[in-house]
């Protein structure tokens, strides 16, 4: 743009060297340099226009700039805040004393397997918690709220757990992350979901950190999973 201008201004400056030049009563009368004049006057309203578009486009410029950094210290300070270690917490609450799924009271139990530490054997990942199964029912009694516990069994029978706590209006689900050795804990509770990722080492030794939240409507809950009926008119 600039080497645009300098040819502009070069072109201006010799057409307005030839008009002088030219004796001042040829030229009036002289259509050659009328026009030349007129093309000097327009190239000079060209070049201003040129240099005004510069100024324009130099003030965007900046103010673009400016944004870049403003974007670029909100991520740094995103980044920092989302952490993974920042991000570590504790789900093993000491107040709900560990149980076991299956046993008396603990009816509702889910597993899976999977080498979870890569030691070539393969440890079950154990979900219970103490709704009440209803044989004639044929479904399990839901309270506003039930402990739940996570845990990893070793196949000598030795139990790591990673979630014991209470869930009001939710429940958990256990899933493999089939990216990586680990798994999420799933917690769906009233007005969202909050999913966790547990890694697991060996007996005793795992990390379990925030992977995301999702909010959901505050009149839709997990424990009414009716709620959330597709038909818009319900």
């Amino acid at each position: 743009m600039r080497r645009s201008t300098l040819t502009l201004l070069t072109a201006v400056a010799m057409a307005a060297a030839v008009g002088c030049s030219s004796p001042p009563a040829a030229s009036e009368g002289n259509p050659e340099v009328r026009e030349l004049q007129d093309r000097v006057a327009e190239l000079t309203a060209a070049v201003e226009e040129l240099e005004y578009q510069n100024r324009e486009l130099e003030a965007q410029v900046a103010e673009l700039d400016a944004r870049r950094r403003e974007l670029e210290s909100r991520n740094a300070d995103l980044a920092r805040r989302l952490s993974p270690e920042d991000r570590v917490v504790d789900l093993v609450n000491p107040n709900f004393p560990p149980a076991v799924g299956g046993e008396p009271g603990w009816e509702y139990h889910r597993t899976l397997t999977a080498d979870l530490d890569g030691d070539g054997q393969e440890e079950r990942v154990s979900v219970t918690t103490n709704a009440v199964w209803m044989p004639d029912e044929g479904e399990f009694a839901w309270d506003d709220g039930h402990p739940w516990h996570v845990y990893v069994e070793e196949p000598d029978g030795t139990r790591t757990y990673l979630f014991s706590n209470w869930v009001q209006l939710g429940q958990l689900e256990v899933i493999l992350d089939r990216e990586g050795p680990g798994l999420f804990i799933v917690y769906k509770r009233g007005g969202g979901m909050v999913v966790y990722r547990a890694t697991y080492e060996g007996p005793g030794q795992f990390r379990t950190v925030l992977a995301f939240e999702i909010p959901l409507s505050d009149h839709a809950t997990w424990a009414n999973p009716e709620m959330f009926s597709r038909d818009p008119e319900v």
